[in-house]
């Protein structure tokens, strides 16, 4: 081989390793560029999921709350209706089973929400505060049937330890939302 032949074989030689070299970092490039994209898709995705998922949660447990209300001021009218000597005995101690039952029904289902682990704390104080006032409501069933001063007061005690409860729970809740963006 002339001479001629190998110096114009060195000069390509070095212009393809230049040019290689250039297409490695175009397509290095080119990677990072769609790493950073697919991350940024993946970042936005994953917020979005966990926006429904505590979307979801807040729905279930309104859901739960207002079950609960709905009930308690079932059975208190049942309470005052019975007091006003318009419903008998009987009738009201099946009102009270169904209370019972449908009070118990709504506490286990605080057990299957999917709770985010910022808001365990407020959740455990809500079904604290059902447990108690389901206690509470079993508590007026004996007041009022047996007129038993004793259970009403234990009846008083336990409604208000269902309310602080019920307070903590929503203060918990409120410092797990965080601030809120009007």
């Amino acid at each position: 081989m002339s001479n001629q032949d190998k110096k114009h074989n060195r000069k390509t030689g070095k212009n393809f390793k230049k040019r290689r070299n250039r297409n490695y970092v175009t397509y290095a490039a080119i990677l990072i560029g769609v790493a950073i994209v697919g991350f940024t898709i993946f970042l936005v995705y994953s917020g979005d999921q966990a926006k429904i998922r505590g979307e979801a949660f807040g729905k279930a447990l309104e859901f739960i709350q207002d079950d609960l209300k709905k009930t308690t001021q079932t059975f208190h009218t049942s309470v005052s209706v019975f007091k006003e000597e318009n419903m008998s005995k009987k009738e009201f101690l099946e009102r009270a089973k169904i209370h019972e039952g449908a009070m118990t029904k709504i506490i286990l289902r605080y057990d299957s929400l999917q709770i985010p682990k910022s808001f365990v704390s407020a959740v455990e104080l809500f079904k604290l505060s059902s447990e108690a006032q389901l206690d509470s409501d079993i508590q007026m069933v004996e007041c009022v049937l047996n007129n038993n001063n004793a259970a009403c007061v234990r009846s008083d005690s336990l409604w208000q330890e269902s309310f602080d409860y019920e307070m903590a729970a929503l203060s918990k809740f409120k410092l797990a939302q965080g601030p809120l963006n009007p």
